[in-house]
């Protein structure tokens, strides 16, 4: 018996831990800046500020974005900032500055110890490294080997976003191997640049061709997450084939939230991203949004989506959504839950008035089918139907979660 209650308090932890590994990387580009006040910063695990580019005298420069790290931080003290470094369209001061750097070794410390300042000054937690096509060039590996010595000697993390099934032959294999984790751009198949294929241009089976793109390079699962898009490309006018955001397709009619295409617009709706997200549980170590600015700040929201489908599965994305304030308006939230351990009904209080929502899971994952009815902030789970033995606990109310392990005894 000894060695069956060790087994399961050891396999409860390990879920528990599981829970609490998942990632959810977005990006907020200079452009976007003004938006920050709309995100939910509790429900992401990595926040990439984008893009900083060297001058001609190799300082980096973007617009700022102080205010914004202190709000992601105020909000969910475990989450990760980092500077985003290069960007997928270059002017040709930009291209020659990298140049100048990453290809010129005795260009290269100082620059870095630039970037370590530059990391440290704004509160940042590592870097994104995002060069692209053209700028991959000869020094690009030895560049990056060099900079995660740096980093990682003051402790900051180093990624880097790279094309979904493409390796730029320049990035060797120790390179590739240095990056915590790498961000895979699963999006832009197709678009203005191929006015004449009007269709997906981030499919679930595109999504699962990257994924299985760079498990065959030799990078592990867990050092993968999934790019998933917060826009669409419309094709209804070959010569003028033109982006869009989710929140603009949804703003037409709201039923579009839950599709991928209208017309010849094509986009990600809900299905899909929650599709994605199982995809990314599996085979991935969490999801990566390009970019934040275009969702829909409200019930129709795909970060809300992503959030709340891995905490179905069994797992968060940030450890804190239960214990933190989400934006301004919301108060901080306390859940009491007794009895535990339960027999035929628990009861869950909240300080809040809100909405309780409720998910049980067994110890493999599965969602339990069970009821509750609310009555104000208290609210009545029946859990008769649930048989005698350990289930995971999942509450959420206005965005904030608590996971907890639940007894049943009959």
């Amino acid at each position: 018996m000894t060695k069956i209650v060790i087994f399961l308090f050891l396999f409860v932890a390990a879920f528990l831990a599981a829970s609490q590994s998942k990632k959810v990387v977005g990006y907020l580009p200079a452009y976007r800046f003004g938006d920050y006040n709309s995100i939910a910063y509790c429900k992401l695990t990595h926040l990439n500020i984008c893009f900083a580019n060297p001058d001609a005298n190799g300082n980096l420069k973007i617009g700022n974005f102080t205010t914004i790290v202190n709000k992601a931080k105020q909000q969910n003290p475990n989450i990760i900032v980092c500077i985003s470094l290069g960007g997928g369209t270059l002017s040709t001061q930009q291209l020659q500055s990298w140049k100048n750097i990453v290809d010129i070794p005795s260009n290269r410390p100082a620059f870095i110890s630039k970037i370590i300042r530059f990391v440290h000054s704004n509160n940042l937690d590592g870097v994104d490294f995002d060069l692209e096509w053209d700028a991959v060039t000869a020094g690009y590996s030895d560049f990056v080997i060099e900079l995660k010595d740096s980093l990682q000697n003051h402790n900051k993390i180093l990624s880097a976003a790279l094309p979904a099934t493409y390796r730029y032959p320049l990035i060797t294999n120790k390179a590739l191997a240095v990056f915590d984790f790498i961000n895979i751009m699963a999006y832009d198949k197709t678009g203005p640049w191929s006015p004449d294929i009007p269709e997906q241009h981030s499919s679930y089976e595109f999504a699962v061709q990257a994924i299985n793109f760079w498990k065959n390079q030799g990078v592990n699962s867990e050092k993968l997450t999934l790019g998933v898009p917060f826009y669409g490309y419309n094709f209804e006018d070959q010569s003028n084939v033109f982006g869009f955001s989710y929140a603009s397709i949804v703003n037409m009619n709201i039923l579009n939230a839950d599709v991928d295409q209208v017309g010849k617009a094509f986009y990600n709706g809900r299905p899909t991203i929650e599709r994605k997200v199982e995809l990314s549980a599996q085979n991935a170590s969490g999801i990566m949004i390009w970019e934040l600015a275009q969702d829909r700040f409200d019930e129709y929201s795909l970060l809300s989506v992503i959030h709340n489908k891995f905490n179905s599965m069994g797992f968060t994305t940030t450890g804190l959504c239960g214990n933190v304030v989400l934006a301004d308006k919301f108060k901080q939230n306390q859940f009491h839950i007794y009895p535990n351990p339960a027999n035929n009904k628990l009861w869950i209080e909240s300080d809040s008035n809100s909405e309780i929502i409720v998910s049980v899971f067994n110890l493999t994952g599965n969602k339990m089918n069970i009821t509750q009815s609310n009555i104000f902030n208290k609210t009545e789970l029946n859990v008769s139907g649930l048989t005698t033995g350990i289930y995971i606990l999942n509450v959420e109310s206005n965005g904030f979660n608590q996971k907890q392990k639940l007894i049943i005894k009959h």
